[in-house]
């Protein structure tokens, strides 16, 4: 099992986007421009840290399939939930 998520983790790592003069095997930015470093893999107290980005979230039917998933600095994923979550929460009235 751990094989397969060190495998999974390389492949997601790869999509990131190589930085000029940069060793990627340390350094890449997510799709949305952010610095992230391999060894901050799921670190939220760190501005490099990353995780994986669901494109189709778990609780729409997504899974973790690497099609599904990107890589993301954490702060950037913290930010689309909050986006997320905001949207939801005006089309759902809750309070009614």
């Amino acid at each position: 099992m751990i094989d397969f998520k060190t495998h999974l983790l390389e492949q997601v790592w790869e999509k990131a986007c190589s930085i000029p003069e940069m060793d990627p095997e340390l350094f890449r930015r997510d799709e949305q421009g952010a610095l992230i470093c391999k060894s901050e893999y799921n670190n939220e107290t760190s501005i490099y840290g990353w995780c994986f980005h669901h494109l189709k979230p778990l609780w729409e039917g997504g899974n973790s399939d690497l099609g599904n998933v990107t890589p993301l600095n954490c702060t950037n994923k913290i930010l689309t939930l909050a986006v997320y979550l905001s949207k939801w929460q005006q089309s759902t009235r809750i309070w009614s």
